[in-house]
């Protein structure tokens, strides 16, 4: 399962020597400064060192996740030989930290015999998967118990000194990836908190190889406010550490870990911190936003949404009134409403705690990061080698992936970009997409990409607003032709939230752009608008599959059609706020 296997001590030095931050930052020949360019990526991926990847056959190792990024082919768990049809820019792999123990434990000879070990290994296939999953996967990410218990009950040193292990190994691999100017090997793990089976994930994310002591676990650390505390304690600026906190699936969240009305200021502050992103896209489904409850509606929350109900898949009438306002209240657009209402009660702090940009990711488990191809996609790691399986799971998707804004391809010029949240997100495509501010005599037009520095780009704010701000769309299509650009704004006041769609541009085109003047804007309430881009229909992977397969009459739902999307980051004003809002 292992791909190389170094002591701890040589793990120790490896790192050390892979460590960029001790000769300082690289700057890149191309590096223009004040010229951004976007770089494409994957902050979302799995391989064979998370336990629910491995149960189903994953093989492969983060090393191999990173050349799979680059290019170079791989092999699925049912012998089905793979590669990415454009390669990325830049990637992270974000590991389950719960289960490095036990994955280490079983590869050693002393227990592979163990009952829990032999277990592993006898199911860990497609088929068979789901007995790794409800056997371990599921009892230590709903209630913090430990796969290992049996095991590390006898053997506490030993997985501690595994769980440490692992997490050097894949420090190891990402320095050893990583090529700056060229290709960005990201460090990172997932948190994997899911407490009565609702998903209140993180992928934490490093900036550079100055990372935390320790793979933070729900186990061990089971709140959210744990997770902050521990990276105030292991992640030292002084030594070069910045990290942020990503959430995922807040489709599947059923509504928690994001009670911003009644947290503690501690806990406020470590969300303003470290939560600078949110993940609005990925194979699990669409977090975008949800209509009220017995509202349908095509033009809006339609794409890929995925209902479920504590990790169970659910419809409508599974959900109360109370329970569906509720789990509204979490998608990205109930999360950024929340986040002005915030503002608005911090008072004189001026904290936004959900001030979040907007990302897209695969959540691959097959360590094939960026595979979003909808005409050879196999279906998720549960799925593969079978279509009767991935029929089963017909709800699921490709993911997306992660446009990045910023002066070059390394891991620092990334984070930095992803920190002033100079991001956007897509559902797979590779649209091409800017959005744009002014407020006052700013130039902004379609015919000038050269504006003046006082233009605002995506994920930035507007702490003053002379007259009535103005946005600008630049989109240029991938490989099938746009249809629309809308704006979507949410604005707060004492009486409720309030969102607009409009309407920008309407067509079929290949570059596009179009401007909008905000009439209704009140510069005494805050305020966020994001851009959102949609594509002319294309076959969805489900179609192409059934049509290979010749059975597209016993499943009609998946022989269908996609427009694909891009979302843009936010732009905020809040009134009288600072340059970050925070």
């Amino acid at each position: 399962m292992r791909s190389s296997f170094l002591s701890l001590p040589a793990l120790l030095l490896a790192c050390i020597a892979a460590n960029p931050t001790a000769a300082g930052e690289v700057q890149c020949e191309y590096r223009q400064p004040g010229v951004r360019n976007v770089y494409w990526g994957d902050l979302h991926v799995h391989t064979a060192y998370s336990l629910d990847a491995y149960g189903f056959g994953t093989v492969r190792t983060p090393e191999d996740a990173f050349r799979f990024a680059r290019g170079e082919p791989t092999t699925l768990p049912d012998g089905t030989r793979v590669a990415i049809d454009r390669p990325l820019d830049f990637m992270a792999t974000t590991d389950h930290a719960e289960w490095f123990d036990f994955l280490s434990l079983c590869d050693e000879p002393a227990f592979t015999a163990h009952p829990q070990c032999a277990a592993l290994h006898a199911n860990n296939n497609p088929a068979n998967g789901g007995k790794v999953f409800g056997g371990f996967v599921v009892p230590s990410i709903t209630r913090a118990e430990p796969a290992t218990i049996d095991i590390c009950r006898d053997n506490p040193t030993r997985c501690a000194d595994l769980a440490q292990s692992q997490w050097l190994r894949i420090q190891e691999q990402a320095n050893a990836a990583n090529d700056p100017c060229r290709f960005s090997a990201i460090i990172g793990f997932e948190w994997s908190a899911t407490p009565n089976a609702s998903h209140t994930h993180r992928n934490v994310i490093f900036r550079n190889a100055s990372v935390s002591r320790q793979a933070i676990d729900y186990i061990r650390y089971p709140k959210l406010g744990d997770l902050y505390g521990q990276l105030d304690r292991q992640c030292d600026p002084a030594s070069g550490c910045a990290v942020m906190t990503i959430p995922h699936n807040t489709n599947m969240g059923d509504g928690e870990s994001f009670d911003v009305e009644t947290e503690s200021d501690a806990l406020l502050r470590g969300r303003a911190r470290y939560e600078r992103l949110v993940e609005i896209f990925q194979e699990k489904g669409n977090s975008e936003c949800l209509s009220p409850l017995g509202v349908n509606d095509e033009a809006d929350c339609t794409l890929e949404v995925r209902l479920s109900k504590h990790s169970q898949t659910a419809k409508p009438a599974d959900f109360t009134a109370g329970e569906w306002e509720h789990m509204r209240a979490t998608y990205v657009r109930g999360l950024l409403l929340r986040g002005l209402a915030a503002w608005a009660r911090s008072g004189e702090a001026r904290r936004n705690p959900l001030q979040l940009g907007i990302v897209g990711a695969t959540d691959n488990h097959a360590a094939t990061p960026g595979f979003v191809q909808e005409a050879d996609w196999q279906g998720s790691v549960f799925a593969i080698g079978s279509f009767d399986r991935a029929m089963t799971r017909i709800d699921w998707n490709p993911g997306g992936i992660t446009g990045v804004w910023a002066e070059q391809n390394t891991r620092e010029s990334l984070f930095d970009a992803m920190q002033r949240r100079e991001v956007y997100a897509t559902s797979g495509t590779r649209i091409r997409l800017r959005f744009d501010a002014a407020t006052g005599d700013d130039a902004l037009a379609c015919d000038r990409q050269d504006d003046s520095a006082g233009l605002r780009p995506m994920g930035s704010e507007l702490n003053r607003v002379d007259g009535k701000p103005r946005f600008r769309v630049s989109a240029q299509f991938d490989r099938v032709p746009l249809e629309r650009v809308e704006i979507v704004r949410g604005a707060w006041n004492e009486t409720g939230y309030e969102t607009t769609v409009v309407n920008a541009w309407e067509g079929e085109g290949r570059d596009v752009c179009a401007t909008w003047t905000d009439s209704d804007f009140d510069d005494t309430h805050p305020a966020f608008w994001y851009a959102r881009v949609q594509e002319t229909a294309s076959p969805r992977w489900s179609a192409a599959m059934c049509q290979r397969a010749g059975r597209c009459e016993e499943f009609p739902a998946a022989n269908t059609r996609v427009k694909e999307r891009a979302w843009s980051s936010p732009i905020w004003y809040l009134p009288g706020g600072d340059v970050d809002g925070r």
